[in-house]
């Protein structure tokens, strides 16, 4: 992934847009884009991570609790893999930290809908 994909990245989050359908959509969409451009899956692969978060937000209200649980997981894996881009790591890095990233959330809700 290329390094301005980790500051648009940083700015996404800083701004707190992970909680905008609009703003989250927007970077989904853009994350595709770079992968269709680059040819670098990678990008898509964060996007679908997003998305999935998105799509909770569309399905209904959002618990506080499960708000701050899913943001526990988001953030710091966002900011893990803007480290990994801005210090050079293998796309193998990359790839685990997207895996980690969509293990944690889909056991997250796993565990909401038990």
């Amino acid at each position: 992934m290329r390094e301005e994909l980790a500051d648009e990245l940083e700015e996404f989050v800083r701004l707190g847009h992970l909680w905008s359908n609009d703003d989250c959509a927007a970077m989904v969409e853009r994350l595709a884009r770079e992968s269709d451009e680059t040819g670098d899956p990678l990008p898509a692969r964060l996007g679908r991570f997003l998305d999935a978060v998105n799509l909770r937000t569309r399905i209904g209200e959002v618990p506080s609790a499960l708000r701050v649980q899913i943001d526990a997981i988001v953030y710091p894996r966002v900011w893990k893999l803007i480290e990994a881009i801005r210090d050079g790591l293998p796309d193998t890095e990359l790839r685990t930290r997207l895996e980690v990233m969509n293990r944690r959330l889909a056991r997250l809700f796993v565990e909401e809908t038990t």
